[in-house]
Formats: structure tokens, sequence, C-alpha cells
């Protein structure tokens, strides 16, 4: 969809705090607190686990997750992960004595040292999520690796957006050798990512042991670095609670569906929002929505056909103890961006079938309740 609209921004967060995105929790001159619902926690992890697999799991070379505290020695909350790197590096070079590339990954919170200008929402918070990676290359292949690392971050982007061209990469004005990844949110065009060139200086500011350890390992045959050089760092950082935003804003949508009992003047139409969100980042894969008037076999039913599910490791939401209507648990399913809801009703027990409703078609079809798993499974594969 085109840029999102100030009414639409609105409705949106407003969105998010009704179905259990997210909310502010308080505020003050230092920044924002928010909290996070069910529906936000679960989309915040996925996307977390997408990027872990494109990051680490799917690299064609050595990757070493790494973790480090909070506090920094002086008791200070830490902004950025560039220590626990270089505490890290020694040890990971000491023990594998590795080759180039690697690659260190940190994933954690950091807290802004000045608060954001107002009323940016999750951009406003006081502590962030960043998802690091700190790539390790030699000095002459470090351009030629920031290219490689540039195209593929935006790749990652743009793979699980409803609308990839939104985000894109543009030279910083602020620093040399950096790329952000940007989105166009309300208030303009905000950073996502930043990928830096940081050079062989990143390293220059190790710890006297860790570059006599390179040092002394220079002319060895697995050394990081045979030649007097140190290796050049390209660090990758994520804002995860601003990507969660930017996908939020990416798969809003208002669509315009026909309605027999509609008296507004659209005749016929009323507006239907949809969070069109990639299947491998909706918080849940499927709903079981179920129709009014449950009998106790109909309820046995449900019960069999949510463990199933379950046990298939497809997360599904199950609130088929409600009474409400079947059209406002479809709408409940679309604001939560749920891709497909599971139908039980009197066809499958006199018939043993389901009935599937697909979050952005809308379209029903049935399908034997023997093989609604298998479906759902070919259904959301998404990587």
């Amino acid at each position: 969809m085109a840029k999102i609209t100030g009414e639409q921004w609105t409705k949106l967060k407003s969105l998010l705090q009704l179905r259990g995105f997210v909310t502010e929790k308080s505020a003050d001159q230092r920044g924002c607190i928010y909290k996070f619902g069910p529906a936000g926690t679960l989309l915040k992890n996925n996307i977390r686990r997408t990027w872990w697999d494109w990051v680490v799991v799917k690299q064609d070379w050595k990757v070493f997750p790494v973790e480090g505290e909070i506090l920094k020695s002086d008791d200070a909350l830490r902004k950025d992960f560039k220590e626990e790197c270089l505490d890290h590096f020694g040890d990971i070079h000491k023990m594998f004595n590795t080759t180039l590339p690697f690659s260190l990954v940190h994933t954690g919170e950091c807290f802004k040292q000045t608060a954001n200008k107002p009323h940016h929402f999750l951009f406003d918070s006081r502590e962030m999520t960043n998802l690091v990676s700190f790539n390790f290359c030699r000095s002459q292949l470090s351009v030629q690796k920031f290219d490689q690392l540039v195209t593929s971050r935006l790749m990652w982007w743009r793979k699980f957006a409803e609308n990839p061209s939104s985000f894109l990469e543009s030279e910083s004005k602020e620093e040399e050798n950096v790329i952000n990844i940007l989105y166009e949110f309300p208030w303009g065009q905000d950073s996502v990512e930043v990928i830096r060139n940081h050079g062989s200086q990143f390293l220059e500011s190790s710890s006297p042991a860790v570059l006599e350890l390179m040092s002394s390992n220079q002319n060895s045959k697995n050394s990081v670095e045979n030649s007097h050089s140190l290796p050049s760092v390209i660090e990758c950082n994520m804002f995860l609670e601003g990507g969660m935003l930017a996908y939020l804003i990416d798969a809003y949508t208002e669509k315009r569906t026909f309605s027999l009992d509609s008296d507004s003047e659209n005749k016929g139409k009323i507006a239907r929002t949809v969070l069109q969100l990639h299947p491998a980042f909706a918080p849940y894969n499927v709903s079981i929505a179920v129709t009014e008037g449950m009998n106790p076999t109909l309820q046995r039913v449900i019960k069999q056909v949510s463990k199933e599910i379950h046990q298939s490791n497809i997360l599904s939401l199950d609130v088929s103890s409600n009474s409400d209507s079947l059209e406002n648990q479809f709408i409940r399913n679309d604001e939560l961006g749920i891709p497909f809801s599971v139908v039980i009703d009197e066809d499958t027990i006199d018939m043993a079938s389901i009935g599937v409703r697909h979050r952005d078609s809308t379209l029903k079809e049935k399908i034997h309740i023997t093989e609604i798993k298998d479906f759902i499974q070919r259904q959301i594969q998404f990587i």
C-alpha cells in the first residue's frame, strides 16, 4: 500500500493496543517504556528467529554466538556491543585459532543515551533490542564483503515484506563507510539497520593481551590474518523493535468487502482491517474458529484438532470457549495477522470436514479432518 496516512497511523496504534501487540507504559524526559502483550512478544520472537536463521544458521562462513552483561564495568548501562565483541574476539581466536572470514553474533538490550524526538512511538523507547553481527575479514576484501553484507541484509528485509520496495538502502550523510537500511514511517524515513565498515581501527582498541595474541599468530597457518594488518570489521546492527514496527506498518491494510446489511454511503461496502504479516512473522499460524451452540461431541473434536495442530509445532490460537460470533472471530484473527482460520462446525461431525478461511482473500475451502495438519504445514512453509 501507499505511505500510511495520519488517520491510519492513529488506527494502527489503537489496534496494536487492542490486540495485545504493544502499548506505552510510561514516559518522561529520558524516553518511553513500552510493554508487549502476547501478540507483540510472539511477533518479536518470530522476527528474531528468522534473523537468527539467516545470519547464524544459513551462513556459509563460521559464526560464533556470544553474550555479554547488560552492565559495563563502571555500572553504566551499555549503549552498544563493541566492548563485548572485543572481549570475545580474543577468546574465540584462542579457542579455535580460526581463519577469516568469521562472525561474532550478539543480541540483547541496549540503552539510549539521549531521548528521541517525541511521537515516534517505539523509536522513543529508552531501551532497544539490538541484533548485531561483527564480521571479520581480510582488509583487502573488506569492500567486497561490505557490499555482500549490504545486499544480503536488504534482501532479508524485503523477503518478509508485503511491499518489498518500501525498504531501501542509503549512504549515511554523517558517517563514512556506513549504509542505513531505511523504511518510510509516518514521520519520514528512519533507519531499522545500520551496516558499518569499521576497517581495522575497530580492533586497534583491543586489550594488549588480544593484540599480543594476534601478533604472535600472524605467521601461523591458521592465523586470522597472515599479514601485518589487523582484520577489518563490518558491523550489521539491527533495531528489533524498529523493524517490528516497520513490518506492522507494511502489513496494515484496509480492505473493502461486500455486505448485504451495510447501510453505509459506500453502498454495500464495509472496511476490513487486516495485518497481512508474512507467515514467518505472524504471531499465530492458525486460529480455531467455531460456530455458536457447540455440543459435547463438537467440543471433543475441537480439543482433538487443537492437540494435533499443537503437536505438529504449528502455533495456534484456541479461544473456542468464547461466545463471539464467527464473523467477529474472523475480524479478530485478521487484526492479529493470523493467516488461517480453521472452522469447526456440524459438518465436521457429519462429513468429517473442516473449513479453512484464508486471511488475505477471505476465501473458504473444505479439508478432510485427517488432512488439516499437512495442509497448514504446506501453506506456512516460509523459509
